[in-house]
């Protein structure tokens, strides 16, 4: 970066210089900068007795023998510029600030600003009398900085950075480190990154800045690496001894003590948390207890306890695990025909069915899980099978009590079902007695509903159709039992007969072709019927 030096003023020289009537400006008269680095000179100004103005254009000139050469402007359309000047300043609030960067040995000389408030205006100054700017430019003899070199911890990444002095982006510039415990060049670059090890102890790191005449400079500093304070955990419970370990298991109902230890002298900020995160207790200290009382399923995770020091958050962890008896026992019985049946204490099954009895429960440590056939005593195996669940077949050839045992280090539980053989239907769902009510119900409404149909269906028949012979029945024949017979005669075959009786055949709307007769006989019962009681009857039939 950069080093402002600026010169003495003398009898003949001024920082704020009124050049005419309402021009002024404040400027040092010089400034040196070393070789490779950078300089700020800092310049504001007025015109016409103001400051501030609008789309106004800045000029920084070089005296000759560069004929007023232009080294740095904001006017865009201005040839020239020196790549390493900038005018930094906003003319239009009257700051006319300039910067040299990567300064070389010719970038010594004479500088002046020139002011124009806008192509259209006449308010144009160069402030040449009086007011100008000699830039010296030394031999770099300035060290790099080295940004906190003093927060170095063990086996955790450190990045060191080597810059300029004077808060200066020198890019000419060739920065490269060294290590003393390692040959040649460490690293060609600004920023180094690196994990610290205690072999690093009271070793050398230094920062070379080298400019373009190839002068260098260096700065070096002695790595003090520190560890972070060694961690213990340790567990008390009741009548057992204190002991160190990463992971713990404790029985439900009973309590624990965590105990965090540090190895250090000096007092730090102590924190308990859980798997959550959640703070359970904070102190100052080099101990820290958490007392985790009458414990349940619930403690079971991850304790954490971490210490903060001036520079490194160090934290070690303990993993407790809760024991507790077989619990949450679950039975579910499900029949071969697909239908699933309460786990009552009575089941009921039928001679062509097959139950299925699963039981599931849940225990820590592990629980073994078996179904025994009826009340006779089993002792428990001495082997485990590590299952949460078991399952048993019974048929109706197997009625029985059968029971579902369950058991780890820490206890037993056990529950039974008694099997009975009978009618499913009456006994195995609550609701079969319903189906049945609904069925019967059904089936009477439905024939209730078919006997309407045929009564109504019927009286129709009987209103409409008649039996129709060409000739009487004979008396010794005896007509069907709910059989009708239809014969319809043709119109001359019966004329005579309707002249016979008086039929009128020249009614309005009656032809020849448009009467029919029949012969209609309604029989229920099976009994004969004399001739000599049957009679013919005549009815006008009209198509439409």
């Amino acid at each position: 970066m950069a080093i402002n030096t600026y010169a003495h003023l003398t009898s003949s020289q001024c920082i704020t210089c009124q050049v005419h009537a309402g021009y002024s400006i404040n400027v040092p008269p010089s400034v040196r900068v070393q070789e490779g680095l950078c300089v700020t000179i800092p310049c504001n100004f007025t015109a016409a007795y103001r400051n501030t103005f609008s789309n106004s254009f800045g000029y920084w000139r070089r005296e000759p023998p560069d004929s007023y050469y232009i080294v740095a402007t904001n006017d865009k359309s201005s040839p020239g510029r020196k790549p390493n000047f900038y005018l930094t300043g906003n003319p239009d609030t009257g700051d006319c600030s300039l910067k040299i960067t990567n300064a070389r040995k010719e970038d010594a000389g004479i500088y002046f600003f020139r002011f124009e408030e806008n192509k259209n205006s006449p308010v144009k100054f160069g402030f040449n009398d009086k007011a100008k700017t000699t830039v010296t430019v030394i031999d770099l003899t300035e060290e790099p900085v080295i940004s906190d070199p003093w927060t170095v911890i063990a086996g955790i990444n450190k990045t060191l950075t080597c810059t300029p002095p004077g808060n200066c982006s020198a890019t000419a510039l060739v920065i490269q480190w060294k290590k003393s415990n390692v040959a040649g060049v460490w690293e060609n670059s600004s920023n180094v990154t690196f994990t610290p090890s205690l072999y690093d102890l009271q070793e050398n790191i230094t920062c070379q800045m080298t400019n373009s005449n190839r002068t260098t400079t260096e700065k070096t500093i002695l790595l003090d690496v520190c560890c972070p304070p060694a961690m213990i955990i340790t567990w008390e419970i009741k009548e057992k001894k204190r002991n160190k370990a990463t992971s713990i298991t404790v029985n439900e109902g009973s309590s624990v003590t965590l105990r965090c230890s540090l190895q250090s002298n000096l007092p730090l900020n102590m924190t308990w948390m859980d798997g959550k995160n959640d703070i359970l207790q904070h102190g100052t200290g080099t101990e820290l207890e958490l007392r985790l009382g009458n414990v349940t399923m619930n403690h079971t995770g991850t304790y954490t306890c971490s210490a903060l020091t001036k520079h490194v958050i160090n934290f070690t962890s303990i993993n407790v695990t809760v024991q507790y008896p077989p619990r949450n026992m679950e039975i579910t019985i499900k029949s071969s025909k697909g239908r699933e049946h309460s786990a009552n204490r009575q089941v009921v099954i039928n001679q062509t069915d097959t139950l299925t009895f699963t039981c599931k429960v849940d225990g820590n440590p592990a629980v073994s899980v078996v179904w025994v056939k009826g009340e006779v005593d089993t002792e428990i195996p001495k082997t485990s099978n590590s299952e949460l669940s078991a399952m048993i077949n019974v048929t109706s050839s197997m009625p029985d009590v059968y029971r579902c045992l369950a058991w780890n280090a820490l206890g037993l539980k056990e529950q039974r079902i008694h099997v009975k053989q009978g009618n499913p239907e009456k006994t195995a769902t609550p609701w079969s007695g319903d189906i049945a009510i609904g069925f019967v119900c059904g089936m009477g409404i439905t024939i209730l509903i078919l006997l309407l149909y045929k009564l109504t269906t019927r009286k129709k028949w009987t209103k409409k159709v008649t039996y129709m012979t060409s000739e009487e029945p004979s008396a010794s024949m005896e007509p069907p039992i709910q059989d009708i017979y239809m014969n319809v005669n043709k119109p001359k075959e019966k004329a005579e007969e309707a002249t016979n009786n008086n039929i009128q055949l020249d009614s309005p709307g009656v032809t020849l072709d448009d009467l029919h007769y029949s012969t209609v006989a309604f029989t229920t019962k099976s009994s004969k019927v004399p001739s000599s009681h049957l009679e013919t009857v005549y009815t006008e039939v009209k198509v439409k």
